[in-house]
């Protein structure tokens, strides 16, 4: 058995369980009265299997960056290119999610995980200092994030579980509280304008079933400044009435409706079976490459500057 599977943390309150491992600083479990809310992986030590990012930490630049170039103060520097040799996304290989994060304070219902990145490390500059603090509560799950660095570098960091509140996701309901988004390229990333949700398949204003082999992989504007206290921006609506309501500092949230998810048998998951649309990924973030995208909100972090995220999962049975 591998040390990440040796060492997961487990958490309890009230009804709220959730099981976390190392690897990724990863949500592995999270379940609310036996009953499973989203897509988990047995076995991280086996990087191919988990390579959708199953409730792992991304970054230290989440999503994708284009040519995984950024220019710092006329510098360039040069991420991995791990999608189509051409973008970077969540970082590359080598990202958050495939380290192994030190376990700190432990409580029964919160657990501290932190990882040092070296000058250098991702291709970007600066010694950074990152923590995910979980903390479970009666109602649901709160995740906070910080970094520090000692040279300016871009930092956007995202938490990524698939949820799967009932087995036909097509039935749930999902409400995003943003009327614009972000239209992409054919390669995933942005074009570079946003533009208004209208009336057709990216309005969820009002709460509409996510539908059958839904398509979407795209990010909604929340706000263009980062906000000191989470703020509600989204819920998820199951058949029976279980909701999920997502609150976050972030300005941005990608909605990938797990399309291109495997097909993996029970041996490899926590649930069922992980299939395409199994679960939806809801990442609160900044806007994809932002470091290229002059008109989007900044994610460069200064020399002993803090940044913060804290984004909240509560759970209501209606």
């Amino acid at each position: 058995m591998s040390e990440p599977e040796l060492t997961k943390i487990h958490l309890s309150s009230g009804g709220m369980q959730a099981e976390i491992a190392p690897q990724g600083a990863t949500l592995v479990c999270l379940s609310r009265e036996g009953r499973d809310l989203i897509l988990g992986i047995h076995d991280l030590a086996d990087p191919s299997i988990n390579n959708f990012y199953a409730g792992a930490i991304v970054g230290p630049v989440a999503n994708r960056v284009s040519g995984g170039q950024v220019i710092i103060d006329g510098q360039s520097f040069q991420m991995e290119c791990n999608e189509s040799g051409t973008t970077s996304l969540h970082s590359g290989s080598d990202g958050l999610h495939a380290l192994i994060w030190d376990v700190c304070d432990v409580l029964p219902d919160s657990v501290l995980l932190k990882i040092h990145l070296p000058d250098g490390y991702s291709g970007l500059p600066g010694n950074r200092e990152i923590s995910v603090l979980y903390v479970l509560s009666n109602d649901g799950l709160a995740v906070k994030i910080t970094a520090n660095t000692d040279q300016k570098t871009p930092i956007n960091i995202a938490h990524h579980p698939y949820w799967a509140l009932q087995s036909d996701q097509s039935k749930t309901k999902l409400s995003i509280d943003s009327d614009r988004y972000l239209p992409k390229t054919a390669n995933g990333l942005p074009t570079g304008q946003s533009k208004p949700v209208g009336n057709g398949p990216f309005d969820f204003i009002k709460p509409r079933e996510i539908g059958a082999n839904a398509d979407l992989d795209h990010n909604w504007c929340l706000s263009e400044v980062k906000s000191e206290n989470p703020r509600p921006v989204a819920t998820l609506l199951a058949s029976d009435g279980l909701q999920l309501n997502i609150a976050t500092t972030e300005v941005g949230m990608q909605v990938y409706t797990g399309s291109a998810l495997p097909i993996l048998e029970s041996s490899h998951c926590k649930t069922d079976q992980i299939q395409p649309n199994a679960g939806i990924a809801l990442e609160a973030q900044g806007w994809p490459d932002a470091p290229n995208q002059p008109a989007f909100p900044n994610i460069f972090v200064e020399r002993n500057e803090t940044y913060r995220q804290t984004t909240k999962y509560t759970f209501t049975q209606n």
